[in-house]
């Protein structure tokens, strides 16, 4: 059974992780068997992998793995090793498969863009030789809204609308699949994985790390990340929005303020589709552990992807994505209109490291969580359920 997840203060203090689950390799191997090859894990924007015979290779923990479009436009995903003797079969990580295949550069096996082999050049005739045994090791591909994911469970992977859940529906009029980005942008950084996602979920760092998004988000300004966080005596004299979807108020921006820009204002023009409250909303998320999340502004998306590569290092990559017809105004200079988001992953960035550095300390055997971090404490019943440790 999935951890419970938490939506409201904790009443009392409540002991963190284990110091060592953040850097010793045994735990981190656990996690990537436990989680990063069972998980629905996301890839990228299928505008990558836009047209057919299109690949892209990606790696999870040791796997390299192929993403291809097949003849008809699906999706398909398998681990780049031949089934012959273990060749890989993408020498670059980008490309097309001109021919239709997918030939092995050391013994010229051949495959269909679905992983079947289909032709063995030069091999002798063999009787008990039979290619359906012998198809390309699959991976679980699927997409929605432009987004791709691959799950390494193959065909015991759970649908990846379970996964999803309400996803789709709640962001529908964002219409995803039909925005470009329009600024990328790479972070290697020397943490754990879960130091990552356990300071993405909680607000307590906001006042003293991210005083420009506090102007921006005033109830972060006061290290909550919902005015019902608040004690009842100090909650604002109006009715609270609560999102059914999350069970959380729904923060509200700064007076005059509508998207995550410097300033709070935007000139550059809302989504078609969104409903008058979608826009006054000015920003809501979207998250699937280990390896997504999205935030969604009326004008602009800010999408996430992060990757495990050790015990003490996360990759992630943040992408902006826009309306095309946006992107094509040559006066329009999209990473300074996401400077704010830009800044606050560098800010993210840094103080997760200084994080990881201190969880070293042979004195330090496990932190504290404070009342309002109950999003970090989701973070910890998540990760020790799927370890069998709850």
């Amino acid at each position: 059974m999935q951890a419970q997840q938490r939506r409201q203060p904790m009443e009392r203090i409540q002991p963190g992780l284990p110091s060592e689950w953040y850097f010793d390799p045994g735990i981190f191997e656990r996690e990537m068997e436990a989680i990063w090859t069972r998980e629905w894990l996301y890839v990228g924007r299928s505008e990558e992998v836009a047209e057919r015979r299109d690949y892209k290779v990606v790696s999870i923990g040791d796997e390299r793995i192929v993403l291809a479009r097949d003849l008809e436009g699906r999706l398909r995903a398998f681990h780049n090793t031949c089934r012959h003797r273990g060749s890989i079969l993408c020498t670059e990580d980008r490309g097309s498969f001109e021919g239709g295949s997918i030939v092995c550069p050391y013994h010229a096996w051949t495959y269909s863009l679905d992983g079947r082999l289909i032709a063995t050049p030069h091999q002798l005739e063999s009787a008990d030789f039979d290619m359906g045994d012998y198809s390309l090791y699959g991976v679980a591909a699927g997409e929605w809204g432009g987004f791709m994911f691959v799950n390494l469970a193959g065909e015991d992977a759970e649908p990846l609308e379970s996964t999803l859940d309400n996803v789709p529906e709640r962001f529908a009029n964002f219409r995803t699949e039909r925005l470009k980005v329009g600024v990328s942008e790479t972070y290697e950084m020397n943490v754990n994985w879960k130091v990552f996602w356990e300071n993405f979920s909680e607000c307590f760092h906001c006042p003293s790390v991210h005083p420009e998004l506090s102007k921006v988000v005033p109830i972060f300004g006061q290290g909550l990340l919902s005015e019902l966080d608040l004690p009842p005596s100090l909650r604002p004299n109006r009715e609270i929005e609560v999102d059914p979807a999350t069970g959380r108020s729904k923060p509200v921006l700064g007076e005059g303020m509508v998207t995550w820009t410097m300033d709070g204002t935007t000139d550059v023009p809302y989504f078609p589709d969104l409903t008058d409250e979608e826009k006054a909303l000015g920003h809501s998320f979207a998250v699937i552990r280990p390896s997504w999340f999205v935030a969604f502004h009326p004008d602009f998306l800010r999408v996430g992807q992060i990757t495990a590569r050790g015990p003490e290092r996360t990759d992630l990559i943040v992408e902006w994505l826009f309306q095309e017809s946006v992107l094509a105004d040559r006066e329009f200079d999209a990473r300074e209109h996401v400077s704010l988001g830009i800044l606050i992953t560098e800010q993210d960035a840094q103080v997760c490291e200084y994080n990881q550095q201190g969880l070293r300390s042979n004195r330090h055997a496990n932190g504290v969580l404070a009342p309002q971090e109950y999003g970090v404490a989701s973070i910890h019943d998540w990760v020790r359920e799927r370890l069998g440790e709850a």
